[in-house]
């Protein structure tokens, strides 16, 4: 199934078409009919290419006299730029400017060159530990005997996986190549050099985590959509007056979601993730009442020892509230709230989703990090018509 439908096009035009040079997208799509060696042509002409930005602005920098060091370009990914444009920029500069001419590399971890990679034929169980471990939600899959990448476990994609599987069948010693098989989110690295509005075009087609690539096709990085709210609440100037806009008049709040109560066994919690195709639950009471959320992300706790909870209570596999009166805060937000207010609370929470409750405290709508990132990609590019 291609990633990019007619809906999407003109969209992903708009960003090749604006991008900076040499910023370009490696597409490996789960089932496409792209061989391996067309593929290895397609890096290789953007190797090409991205050489040939390099030259570009090594010339530049020989023609110019500025001794700014901002106008240098490494092309790699040990001296970048700072995360935030606010100190090098104009105050006006626009969103357009700032998703199009700021390339990925400035984003990313102060830690590159250290992803965490799984060998396909490692187990399921193994795999969450190693997320565990190391605190991440998904891993590159390497085919060790062909030495390539053959995709990314995610968290989605495990969910996905025991969703499918009958009650009090679950097989933690699956191997990871088999559980790929039930992706839900395809693996689309991108290069270092591409721009940030094409990794935010990526995201918003359901792939919550990019794997980012060197000029040497190894994954340094992996960028989540939090990253890239943290680099947009970084240069909120960039919104200008949008970001006093409350979230109901920019239309940023969903018009239906989810519930589940908190009796309900965990499986029931994964079956509604994978059949409805989302990563968060409303956890409500018998009154219906908000007392927490679920997210595809509280798996990681499960191991080949513990894979039994998916029949327990959702109550007894995560914290929920026992009064609903005084549910976490963290996860709620108000219709009014400033759009500057709601992406600071994304950041300073790092939950994927806010909830919108009434006057008796029962989920009514939500805000989520992929409905963020929706509407930045269509305020740059309605920018440019």
């Amino acid at each position: 199934m291609s990633l990019i439908t007619s809906g999407t096009l003109n969209t992903l035009v708009k960003i090749l078409a604006s991008g900076a040079a040499g910023a370009v997208i490696y597409w490996v799509i789960k089932k496409t009919s792209i061989e391996d060696d067309q593929i290895q042509q397609i890096l290789e002409y953007e190797r090409r290419q991205y050489q040939l930005q390099l030259q570009q602005q090594q010339f530049q920098q020989q023609q110019s006299t500025s001794s700014s060091s901002l106008q240098s370009s490494s092309g790699g990914i040990n001296h970048k730029r700072s995360r935030s444009l606010s100190n090098s920029t104009d105050a006006s500069i626009s969103l357009v400017d700032l998703l199009q001419n700021t390339l990925i590399e400035y984003i990313l971890g102060d830690d590159t060159h250290n992803v965490i990679t799984i060998d396909s034929l490692s187990t399921l169980d193994y795999a969450l530990m190693r997320m565990n471990e190391n605190n991440v939600t998904s891993l590159p899959v390497v085919d060790l005997q062909h030495k390539q990448y053959i995709g990314m476990l995610s968290i989605v994609d495990v969910c996905s996986f025991l969703g499918s599987q009958p009650t009090n069948e679950f097989a933690p010693n699956t191997s990871v190549a088999e559980v790929l098989k039930y992706n839900r989110e395809p693996f689309v690295p991108l290069f270092v050099n591409s721009p940030i509005q094409l990794l935010i075009h990526i995201m918003t087609q359901r792939v919550s985590q990019v794997a980012i690539m060197s000029n040497e096709t190894v994954v340094v990085d992996i960028v989540s959509r939090l990253n890239v709210i943290k680099f947009i609440y970084d240069n909120i100037e960039a919104l200008g007056n949008k970001s006093s806009a409350s979230l109901s008049s920019l239309s940023l709040l969903s018009k239906s979601i989810t519930t589940i109560n908190s009796s309900q066994k965990v499986i029931d919690a994964l079956h509604k993730l994978n059949n409805e195709h989302i990563t968060e639950i409303a956890v409500v009471n018998d009154d219906g009442h908000l007392i927490g959320s679920f997210s595809s992300s509280d798996l990681r706790k499960l191991s080949i020892y513990t894979f039994n909870r998916c029949l327990e209570p959702i109550s007894m596999f995560i914290k929920v509230s026992e009064d609903p009166l005084a549910i976490d805060e963290s996860i709620i937000i108000n219709p009014s709230s400033t759009l500057r207010s709601t992406i600071r609370k994304f950041v300073e929470s790092e939950s994927p989703i806010l909830w919108i409750v009434d006057n008796q405290n029962k989920p009514v709508s939500a805000v989520t990090q992929l409905s963020l990132l929706k509407y930045f990609l269509n305020l740059s590019t309605s920018m440019n018509d």
